[in-house]
């Protein structure tokens, strides 16, 4: 009897143990779906893989891509995920808040848990501009704060065509200000992966070791053969010892060369800037604005 209570008050269609009207338990599961559904709604660009997206031609692409390294790095040291999209105009049917807000939600940005995710909007066709704040990074980077970037930091360089220049220095002032929240990175991004592992990579670690143990089996097999060979022909030995012991040496020089470029492959590939969402739920604010 204790247990069928208490379960009936998990229910979203009872209250106090007492079943509710139909038409009020659709309403409620109505409201609680709302948000997502209005998200979904929202005419939304598809994820961006980078952290810097410039569909306007804005930036010159060693700029774009200098500014995606720096923001991936950002997340690397801090968690924090500050996404820049640029754009020629905002999408029909949406206002700058909405696409701000469903961005946030669907592309996930910022941690799960922590919300911790930041997107600078710019439109140059439209002249305006939006930056969306997750609801962990509110308390250092509230509205006004936000207004006063836009306004005191990127417009300047907005207002004499300067676009790479006022985003760059608007993204600076927003790094600037979301470090201040204390949250501490694994020094990795969400697209590398738990343990260093780059997204479709495997951990650094384990390519040394099976490429190791290669090199150990071939190196017992060569020692293996010379020793047979020796045994078959006397008077022989040192010339076929010291013509396995080249032959090992040749090849473990080379395997080890195998070693050094395959570690310095995956290496590489393990510090990828691409953005991947980490599962950011809300957006908390921002500010909206033009020149």
């Amino acid at each position: 009897m204790i247990l069928g209570r208490v379960f009936s008050l998990t229910s979203p269609s009872v209250v106090f143990g007492r079943p509710l009207p139909a038409w009020l338990a659709l309403a409620f599961l109505a409201t609680s779906q709302a948000p997502r559904a209005h998200a979904a709604q929202v005419p939304l660009p598809p994820r961006p893989t980078q952290y810097a997206t410039d569909r306007a031609q804005a930036f010159p692409p060693a700029r774009l891509a200098a500014l995606n390294q720096k923001l991936a790095d950002f997340e690397r040291a801090t968690s924090n995920q500050v996404l820049v999209y640029v754009d020629r105009s905002l999408p029909p049917g949406t206002s700058l808040e909405e696409m701000g807000s469903a961005a946030v939600r669907v592309w996930g940005v910022g941690q799960k848990g922590k919300s911790n995710g930041v997107i600078l909007f710019v439109f140059t066709d439209d002249h305006t501009l939006r930056l969306e704040v997750g609801y962990g990074l509110e308390g250092v980077l509230p509205d006004a704060r936000a207004r006063q970037i836009q306004s005191d930091v990127m417009k300047p360089f907005l207002k004499r065509g300067d676009t790479a220049g006022g985003i760059e220095a608007g993204v600076e002032a927003v790094l600037a200000a979301v470090r201040g929240e204390g949250f501490q990175g694994a020094g990795r991004t969400v697209a590398e992966g738990p343990r260093g592992r780059a997204s479709g990579g495997y951990p650094v670690p384990l390519v040394v070791l099976v490429v190791a143990g290669v090199f150990i089996i071939l190196v017992i097999a060569l020692i293996l053969w010379a020793v047979k060979r020796a045994s078959r022909t006397e008077g022989a030995s040192s010339p076929s010892h010291a013509s396995s012991a080249s032959s090992a040496s040749s090849s473990w020089d080379s395997s080890s060369s195998s070693s050094s470029a395959s570690s310095s492959s995956d290496s590489s590939s393990s510090s990828s800037s691409d953005f991947s969402g980490g599962g950011g739920d809300g957006g908390g604010g921002g500010s909206s604005d033009s020149w």
